[in-house]
């Protein structure tokens, strides 16, 4: 695990608060070289500037935030800004973006690709949002994305259940299976499991300070006033994998994006699960890296240990 990771992480960071705590846990370790961060879905300038705001606190305002897609692949999203967490705190000039357009996605998009050309097989791009800014990438430079890895927190791959992130952009998701970049899926079955309990809860949203963690521990305040449910630390997971993937178990499946149904757009449909019965397996098929089980308690133990404990 002390091999040093390179990592861009693309994030819808600001409506549910794991965003910010994957960033918070990617930041406490010190074989993570973060290259810099991309922002997808609706306010791309927005969720940029709270990126920013947390780096700044961490000390590592010099790793760039691009802006990017707002706009899916197909129709548009709802035009607020949901549960964006937005302060005083993220309006200077010091937590803009570094792209001069932020409502151009183009310059986030490059910049993928050109970590990717110039380190290949060593970057990984974590997508912890909807996929819209790697399906464009991918578009752009197959063979630079190609070459890479990616790691996406999003789908449902033993269960019935259509995840916001693929939800978001189906079509953004249908490219990624589609392609040959070597893709990682943790999907929300698994991610699920990994939710903090009353008393985790607690410690957390007591914390308070003027840094990073107490930062970080208010948007989670802000959140909680919202939700009723306990914090699932979805994103914070996948970022985890990159760093030690003994954390999942995975395996390869066949499985397609619903891109019509009425009620089902945006599924992400394990084939080989619906031909189970047959004896023989569905060769040339194109199969998708998925998780599929966790070691939760230990995943949380690390986790509330690297960044609220310390």
């Amino acid at each position: 695990m002390s091999e040093e990771k390179l990592i861009i992480l693309d994030t819808d960071i600001g409506d549910d608060t794991d965003d910010a705590l994957a960033m918070l846990l990617l930041l406490k370790f010190d074989n993570v070289r973060l290259l810099g961060v991309t922002t997808v879905f609706k306010n791309t300038p927005l969720r940029a500037r709270l990126a920013k705001r947390i780096l700044q606190l961490a000390g590592r305002g010099d790793i760039p935030v691009y802006a990017g897609y707002g706009k899916p692949y197909v129709g548009q999203p709802k035009l607020d800004d949901g549960f964006v967490q937005y302060t005083p705190e993220i309006d200077g000039d010091s937590c803009r973006p570094n792209n001069i357009d932020e409502r151009n996605g183009d310059e986030a998009v490059d910049f993928i690709i050109d970590n990717a050309k110039r380190y290949g097989k060593d970057l990984t791009v974590l997508a912890i949002g909807p996929y819209t800014n790697i399906a464009k990438a991918y578009e752009r430079d197959p063979k630079a994305m190609s070459g890479c890895n990616t790691v996406c927190m999003g789908g449902c791959f033993y269960e019935q259940f259509v995840e916001y992130n693929v939800a978001m952009d189906p079509e953004a998701c249908d490219i990624l299976f589609k392609s040959d970049m070597s893709t990682t899926f943790i999907g929300a079955d698994v991610t699920w499991q990994a939710q903090l309990n009353d008393e985790q809860t607690r410690k957390v949203l007591s914390l308070h300070n003027d840094g990073l963690t107490g930062y970080c521990a208010e948007l989670v305040r802000l959140w909680k006033s919202k939700c009723w449910f306990n914090p699932v630390l979805h994103d914070p997971l996948a970022a985890y994998y990159v760093i030690d993937d003994s954390i999942c178990t995975t395996e390869q499946v066949w499985s397609e994006v619903e891109l019509k149904g009425e009620h089902t757009r945006g599924l992400t449909v394990n084939i080989d699960h619906f031909f189970k019965y047959l004896q023989h397996k569905t060769p040339g098929k194109k199969r998708i890296r998925c998780a599929k089980t966790v070691d939760a308690d230990r995943f949380i133990s690390i986790f509330l240990h690297k960044t609220f404990e310390t």
